[in-house]
């Protein structure tokens, strides 16, 4: 895995409130292969929690078990398809989908 993989990670760190507890794992994949990679090798019973850029999360003191998936930073890859359509991978902040949403040929 080419991503960054952190135990006991203080979720605190990477949500607007800058509250809760730790996470067991907090993985950051580099690439949509090396997501898939670490999904591979996680075993089936672990919880999994995905965020985006944390906004609105709260999380308790007792923190995450399992893992969580950060996606913000990674996965960020957006472009458009044909006139109407965008391919937004789950990284991509909803504040730049939209902006490129907006910039096709329905924007009124």
């Amino acid at each position: 895995m080419n991503g960054t993989l952190l135990r006991n990670e203080p979720m605190s760190k990477h949500t607007s409130w800058h509250a809760g507890g730790p996470a067991d794992l907090y993985f950051t994949p580099a690439d949509a292969a090396d997501l898939g990679e670490f999904l591979r090798e996680l075993p089936p019973e672990v919880p999994t929690l995905w965020i985006g850029l944390g906004s609105n999360l709260l999380v308790r003191d007792g923190g995450v078990r399992g893992a969580v998936i950060a996606t913000h930073g990674a996965l960020n890859a957006l472009e458009r398809i044909g006139e109407r359509r965008i391919h937004a991978e789950a990284g991509v902040p909803c504040a730049a989908s939209r902006a490129s949403a907006s910039s096709g040929p329905w924007a009124r």
